[in-house]
Protein backbone atom coordinates (compact mmCIF):
# COMPACT_ATOMS: atom_id res chain seq x y z
CA UNK A 1 0.00 0.00 0.00
CA UNK A 2 1.25 3.05 -0.75
CA UNK A 3 0.92 6.31 1.70
CA UNK A 4 0.07 9.42 -0.16
CA UNK A 5 2.10 12.30 1.34
CA UNK A 6 0.10 15.30 2.42
CA UNK A 7 1.89 18.86 1.70
CA UNK A 8 0.61 21.13 4.62
CA UNK A 9 2.32 24.11 2.81
CA UNK A 10 0.86 23.83 -0.54
CA UNK A 11 -2.24 22.25 0.52
CA UNK A 12 -2.08 19.18 -1.39
CA UNK A 13 -1.34 15.66 -1.64
CA UNK A 14 1.70 14.39 -3.51
CA UNK A 15 3.47 17.47 -3.67
CA UNK A 16 6.47 17.52 -5.97
CA UNK A 17 8.23 20.21 -4.43
CA UNK A 18 7.95 18.44 -0.81
CA UNK A 19 6.92 15.17 -1.06
CA UNK A 20 9.96 12.66 -0.48
CA UNK A 21 11.02 11.45 -3.67
CA UNK A 22 9.70 7.80 -4.86
CA UNK A 23 12.47 5.16 -5.52
CA UNK A 24 12.66 6.03 -9.95
CA UNK A 25 15.77 4.26 -11.03
CA UNK A 26 17.42 1.44 -12.51
CA UNK A 27 21.22 2.63 -11.56
CA UNK A 28 21.80 1.87 -8.15
CA UNK A 29 20.76 4.10 -5.67
CA UNK A 30 24.67 4.39 -4.65
CA UNK A 31 25.46 6.25 -8.14
CA UNK A 32 22.72 8.93 -7.25
CA UNK A 33 24.51 9.98 -4.37
CA UNK A 34 25.65 13.57 -3.77
CA UNK A 35 22.24 14.30 -5.91
CA UNK A 36 19.48 16.49 -3.38
CA UNK A 37 16.42 14.86 -4.18
CA UNK A 38 15.26 18.45 -5.42
CA UNK A 39 17.69 18.87 -8.23
CA UNK A 40 16.57 19.49 -11.58
CA UNK A 41 19.25 18.02 -14.35
CA UNK A 42 18.98 19.64 -17.50
CA UNK A 43 19.71 18.19 -21.02
CA UNK A 44 20.93 19.64 -24.35
CA UNK A 45 17.65 18.66 -25.65
CA UNK A 46 15.75 21.31 -23.28
CA UNK A 47 14.21 18.59 -20.93
CA UNK A 48 14.58 18.56 -17.39
CA UNK A 49 15.09 15.31 -15.88
CA UNK A 50 15.58 14.81 -11.50
CA UNK A 51 17.95 12.52 -9.79
CA UNK A 52 17.59 8.96 -10.72
CA UNK A 53 15.56 9.20 -14.02
CA UNK A 54 16.07 5.79 -15.66
CA UNK A 55 16.49 7.71 -18.81
CA UNK A 56 20.39 9.49 -17.85
CA UNK A 57 23.14 7.52 -16.18
CA UNK A 58 24.66 10.04 -13.36
CA UNK A 59 28.51 9.39 -14.86
CA UNK A 60 27.31 10.61 -17.69
CA UNK A 61 25.84 13.83 -16.67
CA UNK A 62 28.58 16.83 -17.14
CA UNK A 63 29.13 19.44 -19.65
CA UNK A 64 28.86 20.53 -22.57
CA UNK A 65 25.85 17.90 -22.17
CA UNK A 66 24.49 19.03 -19.09
CA UNK A 67 23.61 21.37 -16.81
CA UNK A 68 21.92 21.58 -13.61
CA UNK A 69 20.47 23.25 -10.58
CA UNK A 70 21.22 21.70 -7.48
CA UNK A 71 18.61 24.29 -5.45
CA UNK A 72 15.81 25.11 -7.74
CA UNK A 73 13.53 27.39 -5.90
CA UNK A 74 10.05 25.82 -4.91
CA UNK A 75 7.81 25.10 -7.68
CA UNK A 76 10.69 25.31 -10.63
CA UNK A 77 10.23 21.91 -11.71
CA UNK A 78 6.04 22.38 -11.85
CA UNK A 79 6.49 25.90 -13.71
CA UNK A 80 8.85 24.15 -16.18
CA UNK A 81 7.43 25.20 -19.91
CA UNK A 82 8.83 27.18 -22.93
CA UNK A 83 6.97 30.42 -20.78
CA UNK A 84 8.93 29.58 -17.95
CA UNK A 85 12.28 28.46 -18.65
CA UNK A 86 15.11 27.18 -16.37
CA UNK A 87 18.74 28.15 -16.98
CA UNK A 88 21.05 25.91 -15.73
CA UNK A 89 23.51 27.50 -13.00
CA UNK A 90 26.34 24.51 -12.86
CA UNK A 91 28.25 22.61 -15.40
CA UNK A 92 27.02 23.37 -18.98
CA UNK A 93 24.94 27.06 -17.60
CA UNK A 94 24.03 27.71 -21.79
CA UNK A 95 21.74 24.57 -21.11
CA UNK A 96 18.03 25.83 -20.48
CA UNK A 97 15.15 23.25 -19.84
CA UNK A 98 11.68 24.14 -21.19
CA UNK A 99 10.22 20.72 -20.71
CA UNK A 100 9.98 17.75 -17.69
CA UNK A 101 10.94 14.38 -18.60
CA UNK A 102 7.71 12.34 -18.68
CA UNK A 103 9.01 9.69 -16.31
CA UNK A 104 10.24 11.85 -13.55
CA UNK A 105 7.08 13.68 -14.04
CA UNK A 106 4.84 10.91 -13.04
CA UNK A 107 6.90 9.92 -10.09
CA UNK A 108 5.82 13.56 -8.67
Amino acid sequence: MTTMHYCERHEMHNCADCAPPAPRSSAPISEWEGWPAAAIIVHASGKAHLPGCTHIVPVDIRPPRYGWVLAPSLGAWRRLAPSSPLRATQGNTKRVAVSRCESCDATQ
